[in-house]
C-alpha cells in the first residue's frame, strides 16, 4: 500500500494541479493526503474525479487558505472518523481483514497555536490502540539539524514535538532522498530549509508492515515536497504496472519547436518540383521525407519523456544537495522551468492522442484519456462505500 502526503499550497493553481497528476500518475498511491488545498468542498471533490480518484473527503477552506482532502482508490476501503481543520482521521480495512487507523494531520501555522495540534494528537491517539500512522504538515521539527538556515528554532518548540510524539507513543519513520520537505523559496543568503512533512507511526503499525520508509519526493511547484510511504504486509508482496504508449505520428506539441519548422521548410523549398511535376505527387512525396526526418528529430526530442523528467528531478536535487540555492536560485529555477515545460508539452501530447478536442488543460493522464487514445474502452463499475464521520 502507498500513501502519499502533500501541503500542495493551493490546488487550484494550474501548475500545482499538473504537477499532482504527474506524480500520482508515476506513483499510484491508494491514497492521498492534502493540505492547504484552498478549495472549497464541491470543487475538491470535483479535482478527485479527475484525478481518477473516484473517493474524496474533504474539509473546505475558509477563505484563501487552509483546506484538507483525503483521496483513496474504489478498492480501497476507508471509513472516515472524525475531521476539522487541522486533521482528518480514519480507518482502512485492509485486503487481510485487518483494520489499520491512518491520521492526515496539518499543525497549526502559528507556532503560539501549535499547542493545540498535540492537544489533538493526544486525544486521537486514545480513541484505538490500533495500528496507527499519522502524515501530514506537522509544521515543526524533531532535531536542531532538521533546519538549515535563518535562525536557530526555539528548543521549547521542538520539545513540545516529542512528547507530543511520546505521549501517542509514535515514532518518526525516517525518509530518503533530500533531508529537508520545506523552503522559504528566498534563494541566497536568506533561504532557510526545514523537515517540518514526515510519517510517524506506533509499534502496532511496525509490528504488521515491514520495511516502513518514507521518500521525500522532488517537486518543481509547492514550497513543499510530497511524502510517499510504501508498505507492505510482511510476507506479501506488490506489483505496480504501467502502460507505455508506442505509437509515432505527427504530433502538435512539435509545431512550436524551430527545429520542426526547420525541418518542413527546408523539405518543402529543396525537394518540391510544383512547376513540373503532378502536385499531388510531389506533396505525397514530400510530405513523407518531412515526416520520416521529423520523426527522428522527435527520438531525440520527445521520446523519453519519463526518462527526461527523471533526469530533470535528480539534477533538481543534485543543485539541492551542492547548496546552489544558498548562493543564487536561477539554476534551481531553470531545471523547475525545463519540468514543467515537460509537463506542458505532454499534455499536448496526450490531448492529441485522446481526440477529445473538449479536453480542458490539465486532464491528460486519467485512465479514460489513456484508454481513449489507445482505441479501448472500458467500464468500471464502481461499488458503493459508505462514510461516517463525528464532528470533534
Amino acid at each position: 500500500m502507498k500513501i502519499l502526503s502533500w501541503n500542495i499550497r493551493g490546488l487550484g493553481n494550474p501548475r500545482m494541479y499538473l504537477a499532482l497528476k504527474k506524480i500520482l500518475q508515476v506513483h499510484s498511491p491508494h491514497l492521498v493526503f492534502l493540505c492547504e488545498t484552498k478549495l472549497k468542498t464541491m470543487r475538491m471533490n470535483e479535482v478527485s474525479r479527475k484525478l481518477n480518484y473516484e473517493n474524496c473527503f474533504a474539509v473546505s477552506s475558509i477563505g484563501k487558505g487552509g483546506g484538507l482532502a483525503l483521496l483513496w482508490k474504489s478498492e480501497t476501503n476507508v471509513q472516515i472518523n472524525s475531521f476539522n481543520q487541522h486533521h482528518i482521521d480514519a480507518e482502512i480495512v485492509m485486503e487481510n481483514g485487518k483494520l489499520i487507523r491512518c491520521t492526515g494531520v496539518y499543525g497549526h501555522p502559528d507556532m503560539r497555536q501549535r499547542k493545540h495540534t498535540w492537544t489533538l494528537l493526544r486525544r486521537l491517539s486514545g480513541f484505538s490502540s490500533t495500528s496507527w500512522s499519522c502524515f501530514g504538515d506537522f509544521n515543526e521539527i524533531l532535531h536542531p539539524f532538521e533546519k538549515s538556515g535563518g535562525n536557530e528554532r526555539h528548543l521549547r518548540l521542538i520539545t513540545d514535538f516529542r512528547e507530543a510524539l511520546r505521549d501517542c507513543d509514535l515514532l518518526d519513520i525516517g525518509y530518503k532522498g533530500y533531508p529537508f520537505t520545506w523552503s522559504n523559496g528566498k534563494f541566497g543568503p536568506a533561504f532557510v530549509e526545514e523537515r517540518l512533512d514526515r510519517f510517524v507511526c506506533n509499534g502496532a503499525w511496525r509490528d504488521i508492515f515491514s520495511d516502513v520508509v518514507a521518500t521525500n519526493i522532488d517537486t518543481w511547484t509547492s514550497d513543499h515536497c510530497p511524502v510517499m510511504m510504501e508498505v507492505q504486509t510482511r510476507g506479501c508482496g506488490m506489483n505496480f504496472n504501467q502502460r507505455r504508449a508506442t505509437r509515432i505520428h505527427y504530433e502538435d506539441m512539435w509545431s512550436p519547436y524551430d527545429g520542426c519548422k526547420e525541418i518542413v521548410e527546408e523539405e518543402w523549398s529543396t525537394q518540391g518540383r510544383w512547376n513540373i511535376e503532378n502536385p499531388a505527387s510531389v506533396f505525397q512525396k514530400v510530405a513523407k521525407k518531412s515526416m520520416a526526418r521529423l520523426i527522428l528529430w522527435s527520438k531525440e526530442e520527445f521520446r523519453g519523456r519519463q526518462k527526461k523528467l527523471e533526469k530533470l528531478t535528480k539534477q533538481l536535487r543534485s543543485r539541492k544537495l551542492n547548496r546552489v540555492q544558498y548562493v543564487d536560485g536561477n539554476k534551481i529555477k531553470e531545471v523547475e522551468r525545463q519540468i514543467q515545460n515537460l509537463l506542458a508539452d505532454e499534455e499536448i501530447f496526450w490531448k492529441q492522442r485522446s481526440r477529445a478536442d473538449w479536453l480542458k488543460g490539465g486532464d491528460k493522464n486519467t485512465k479514460f484519456f489513456h484508454h481513449k487514445a489507445s482505441s479501448k474502452k472500458k467500464k468500471k463499475n464502481l461499488g458503493d462505500r459508505k462514510c461516517s464521520w463525528k464532528l470533534d
